[in-house]
């Protein structure tokens, strides 16, 4: 009877474990791929554990504000912070890298047959 209940405490333990490393995954492609989505339901979270008078927890929990485009301090940006200020004499240095193009900023190249 004992051999038993070790048994199974090995499958729970080991059940728990996969578990946590499948929730921790998803966590990480949630955050890596839906940020936004993320950010609400993190949020939501944590004001639910602030109603319920989880209070530390709440505000360990609570996401920090999001910030994005050249302000975000990503290394994409190839744009220094004296061009971005001077954006009325330069206004085409200005944008990112990781931005969309426009539409007449594509050029097109010909085919080369080899």
């Amino acid at each position: 009877m004992a051999d038993v209940t070790q048994g199974l405490m090995q499958n729970l333990v080991q059940y728990l474990i996969i578990a946590g490393l499948l929730l921790w995954s998803c966590y990480v492609v949630l955050r890596r791929f839906m940020p936004k989505t993320s950010f609400k339901w993190q949020q939501a979270m944590a004001l639910w554990l602030a109603s319920k008078r989880f209070v530390r927890l709440s505000g360990w929990l609570m996401p920090k504000a999001a910030q994005s485009g050249c302000s975000a301090g990503c290394s994409d940006c190839s744009v220094d912070s004296s061009a971005a200020n001077n954006s009325k004499t330069n206004s085409s240095k200005t944008a990112c890298e990781t931005e969309m193009p426009e539409l007449n900023d594509v050029k097109e190249q010909p085919v080369q047959w080899r």
